[in-house]
């Protein structure tokens, strides 16, 4: 096992492998098992820090924390690995701290083994103290025995005795009695021993404890004299190196640019400068309005940062011709004087590319800067450089991820019959970067509209792009009419595809107007809170569910039922209290804007630090459905006869204006049915404010558009083509026993 990784404090890296062997033991993923335990890797952090929890405790509560998030017990041999493991990445400290350790594992083995002599001990003298009982019970029954016989001899007289036999009593009680001393002689043997054992333990408690004693006074004062000798090399370093171990300190320790910059200011003033500025070009900083450009005596730049009371509260900077000259073109350090004092200006250059300057600014009375000194400051300009970079880098990611997340989340949803639904969304104040929470309402046919919610787990630019991802996968399995719980499952299926670190909450909900039900389902997302007409608020239970990405857990829907008026509130905040808060609505006729107005005011939701967003649904319910089933006999002749019968159900509903297209796109379906169907093809005309006709047929391929002539023959696969053009919607999917082809027409006005 390699202990020191390259790049690292070797005690992190013995850490580190530990960690990952550890793992790997387990057959364990280490993101996944946070996952499913909803647990942070604080205690991983600490024990980084090497404070506040002790190895062997980190060891003992990870393993317990596997054990009830596995449901499986941890093996002894795996118990026993992690803890070499554990010793080996102690090894790599110094050696006194490694011993106190160790002979801390030895004084508690010690200790055990004392208590186990001392149970042992306490045992064997409850058996002695029984047995002893029982033999000198015995040996009472044996001495009557003896005394019945000496009574009847004196009572018969000389000669009975001998013709009187001792009989089965004497015999079994003499055995009895004799086995029993064996016992006694054994268990007083066997105490002895034990008694030996609890006293050596005893004083190998005391020995271990002697040298525990000393060890840790040892390590005591190694570690005041290793103090004391930092203490010591610190006051003899010289000023470049106290400049660069405050400058490693004390800059980059954000990823924000103006944060960055005003840190490497900071670090010079006031041991090196009076005042300090970081002025770069405007196409680094990458804001419009930004000053750039010539001007007639010098280079317009933005200052980003400053330190020392002669910058302060100046966001534009003019750098004079020959210093721009020098330094933005040459990339030298250039010198100058001014009324002020000194001024020394560093280049600051990325990539071959100088994007700014840092000015130094020595003040009255200093003296010029020298050649060393000029030196030490450039190679730290150069280090600054690189951080503003960064941050620059980690700016561009944050408003590209933005950016992204504003694109995913639509500005209006589409409009559903029978659903009023409005939503809302809010960024969250993390320095983490954007999250990767979303909303859709997606109408599927039949009138019913799929709502969902989603939040990644993470923040940032992945976040983002793993959150379009899933979302469109969410549509692609929706226009499928995947039923929720199995949606969840394909999802699932996709975010671990994608690999271990997509996980994601999520919670998704079909609306049937007609039915008026919902079928919900959720990946371990907040539950929503339905408000019925006429009752209060109340929160829906469901199955639960873990997070998207997981997978090895199965998922489940709920159907309830909805009244016309019902109100579905979802959310992604964690932290919102929706349910206790939604408690709190009193009265009726709320409309989804006032409803994202009192979610917003929730607790948790004023905080603003994690992403939020809400989508508020309002179910009308549909008009009961008009509808009529047809069983169609595999034969082309059978065609001719359902189009009349569509005709005349058309026309009694009143649906004259698509009876035409309506009747061309029946004949043209059954028609490609019939011709490989084997089985009894099924037609369903459905009819709310809306014309739904459905073909089902045995086949288990479904349909593609593909180009043919549409003035061919009825049956010669045309079907499709007229179905994209004079359908409304359109669509196929899987059936339970083969597949169905749909189409929706919407009637004319009149």
């Amino acid at each position: 096992m390699t202990l020191e990784l390259p790049g690292g404090e070797p005690e992190v890296a013995a850490l580190t492998a530990f960690l990952g062997q550890l793992f790997r033991a387990l057959g364990l993923s280490l993101t996944r098992y946070a996952a499913r335990c909803n647990r942070d890797k604080g205690s991983v952090s600490r024990y980084l820090s090497g404070a506040r929890i002790a190895p062997k405790d980190f060891v003992d509560e990870l393993l317990r924390q596997v054990a009830e998030t596995t449901g499986q017990s941890v093996s002894p041999d795996v118990q026993e690995h992690a803890h070499r493991l554990r010793m080996a990445a102690l090894r790599v400290r110094n050696a006194s701290r490694h011993e106190v350790e160790e002979l801390r594992e030895r004084l508690g083995a010690a200790e055990r083994e004392l208590q186990l002599a001392g149970v042992r001990e306490r045992h064997l003298l409850r058996s002695l103290e029984a047995t002893e009982a029982q033999a000198a019970q015995a040996e009472q029954r044996y001495r009557q025995l003896e005394a019945d016989r000496a009574a009847f001899r004196y009572e018969t007289g000389p000669g009975a005795l001998e013709r009187r036999s001792d009989g089965p009593g004497a015999d079994f009680a003499r055995d009895e009695l004799r086995a029993l001393k064996r016992e006694l002689d054994l268990l007083r043997a066997e105490l002895v021993r034990a008694q030996a054992l609890r006293h050596d333990a005893e004083e190998q408690c005391v020995r271990l404890e002697a040298r525990l004693l000393a060890a840790e006074a040892a390590l005591a004062t190694q570690r005041s004299r290793q103090e004391r000798e930092f203490d010591y090399r610190a006051e003899l370093e010289s000023p470049a190196a106290v400049l660069t171990r405050e400058f490693a300190r004390t800059v980059g320790t954000g990823a924000d640019l103006e944060t960055t910059a005003a840190e490497l200011c900071a670090v010079f003033v006031p041991g090196r400068a009076a005042a300090a500025a970081v002025e770069v070009r405007a196409a680094f900083v990458g804001e419009d309005g930004a000053p750039d450009g010539w001007a007639p005596d010098g280079l317009l730049l933005h200052r980003l940062g400053t330190a020392g009371a002669a910058t302060e509260g100046r966001n534009r900077a003019l750098l004079p011709r020959e210093q721009a000259t020098r330094t933005l073109e040459q990339g030298r350090p250039v010198h100058a004087d001014a009324a002020g004092g000194p001024v020394l200006v560093l280049p600051l250059a990325v990539r071959g590319e100088v994007f700014g300057v840092l000015r130094l600014f020595g003040g009255p009375g200093r003296a010029a800067y020298g050649r060393a000194e000029t030196e030490l400051l450039a190679g730290l300009a150069d280090r600054g450089a690189l951080l503003l970079d960064s941050a620059r880098m980690h700016r561009a990611e944050a408003r590209l991820a933005r950016a992204l997340q504003r694109s995913m989340i639509p500005e209006a949803l589409p409009g559903a019959p029978w659903v009023r639904s409005a939503h809302r969304f809010r960024p969250g104040g993390r320095q983490g970067g954007v999250g990767g929470d979303w909303v859709d309402a997606i109408p599927l046919y039949g009138n019913r509209t799929a709502l969902v919610v989603g939040a990644m787990l993470g923040h940032g630019l992945p976040a983002v792009q793993a959150m379009s991802r899933l979302r469109a996968g969410v549509h692609a399995f929706a226009l499928l009419d995947v039923p929720p719980a199995r949606l969840l499952r394909y999802l699932d299926d996709l975010a671990r595809r994608m690999g271990d670190d997509h996980l994601a909450s999520c919670l998704y909900a079909v609306y049937d107007p007609v039915a008026r039900t919902c079928e919900l389902a959720t990946a371990g997302h907040p539950l929503p809170v339905l408000l019925r007409p006429g009752d209060g608020p109340e929160e829906v239970g469901l199955p639960e569910g873990v997070a998207i990405g997981v997978g090895g857990v199965p998922f489940a829907s709920r159907t309830i039922d909805v009244p016309d008026g019902s109100t579905l509130v979802l959310c992604t905040g964690r932290r919102v209290e929706l349910s206790s808060h939604c408690a709190k609505l009193i009265g009726t006729g709320w409309t989804p804007g006032q409803l994202l107005d009192f979610v917003f005011e929730a607790p948790g939701a004023v905080e603003g630090r994690d992403d939020l967003a809400v989508l508020v649904a309002v179910f009308d319910g549909a008009p009961q459905a008009e509808e009529r089933f047809y069983e169609v006999l595999p034969a082309r002749a059978e065609v001719p006869l359902v189009r009349s019968l569509v005709r005349e159900q058309l026309a009694l509903w009143g649906l004259g204006g698509v009876t035409d297209i309506a009747t061309l796109l029946v004949g043209e379906l059954l028609a490609d049915a019939v011709a490989t169907a084997t089985m009894e093809v099924g037609l369903r005309l459905s009819w709310t404010d809306r014309l739904l006709v459905e073909v089902t047929d045995e086949q288990r391929e479904l349909p593609v558009l593909a180009e043919v002539d549409p003035l061919g023959e009825e049956g010669s696969g045309r079907g499709l083509l007229l179905l994209d053009r004079l359908a409304d919607r359109w669509g196929a999917e899987y059936h339970s026993y083969g597949r169905k082809v749909w189409f929706e027409l919407s009637p004319l006005p009149g």
